[in-house]
C-alpha cells in the first residue's frame, strides 16, 4: 500500500511476460498457480476454459490482502475480523483480471500434487456447486490451494504449509466440502 492507502499502485494485472506458455494449452480442470517469489506462497485456481479460472478469492482482493486477512484471523481468532475483511467468495475470473503483485508467475502446475484427477464431469459439478458460495479463508485449514485441489481431485490438500505432510488431505475441510456436494446431489434428486 502506498502512503495514500492505494493498493493498485503496487499490484497489477498479469502481463504476457508473467503468464507461462503452459497456460495457453490449459484444459478444463488444470491447476493454475499464481506464484510470487517475494510472498512465499501461491494463489491457486482451476482452469475453466476460455482463459478463466475458478478460485477462492474476492475479485478485488489481491494475494497480499488475502495473506493479511488470514494472518489477522490466526492472530485474533475470536475477533470479528471477517466483518472488516469480508468473507471470501468462490468466483471465476479471467486470468488476466486477477490482481497480483509484479513478478508473479502464472502457470499450469498439475505436478505439485500427487493426486489422481477426478473425471471431468465431477470437476464441473464441483465448480457449479461452489461458485459464488462464501467461506472463511483460513491459511492453514481452508485456502485457495485446498479449494483448487478439492475441485480437481476431491481431496483438499495444501503443500505450502511447511509442517504438513505433502499431499495429505485436510480431513475436516475435505469432509465439509464433500458434505456440501452430497447435500446438493440430494436436493437435485
Amino acid at each position: 500500500m502506498d502512503l495514500l492507502g492505494n493498493w493498485n499502485n503496487i499490484f497489477s494485472q498479469p502481463t504476457w511476460k508473467q503468464v507461462d506458455k503452459s497456460v495457453s494449452t490449459a484444459e478444463y480442470g488444470d491447476l493454475i498457480e499464481f506464484v510470487n517469489p517475494w510472498l512465499g506462497f501461491a494463489l491457486w485456481g482451476v482452469y475453466m476454459g476460455e482463459g478463466r479460472v475458478i478460485h477462492f478469492g474476492v475479485g478485488d482482493e489481491n494475494m497480499t490482502q488475502k495473506a493479511c486477512r488470514s494472518f489477522m484471523q490466526q492472530m485474533v481468532p475470536k475477533s470479528k475480523g471477517d466483518r472488516a475483511l469480508k468473507r471470501t467468495r468462490i468466483c471465476t475470473q479471467s486470468i488476466t483480471d486477477i490482481k497480483v503483485p509484479a513478478g508473479t508467475r502464472v502457470r499450469v502446475n498439475n505436478d505439485k500434487h500427487r493426486l489422481v484427477p477426478s473425471p471431468l464431469e465431477m470437476m464441473r459439478r464441483r465448480c457449479e456447486t461452489f461458485l459464488h458460495q462464501e467461506f472463511k479463508y483460513d491459511l492453514l485449514n481452508f485456502n485457495s490451494e485446498h479449494f483448487a485441489t478439492f475441485i480437481r481431485s476431491g481431496h483438499a490438500v495444501c503443500n505450502q504449509i511447511p509442517f504438513k505432510k505433502q499431499d495429505e488431505a485436510h480431513a475436516d475441510t475435505t469432509q465439509t466440502l464433500q458434505l456440501i456436494m452430497q447435500q446438493r446431489m440430494e436436493t437435485e434428486s
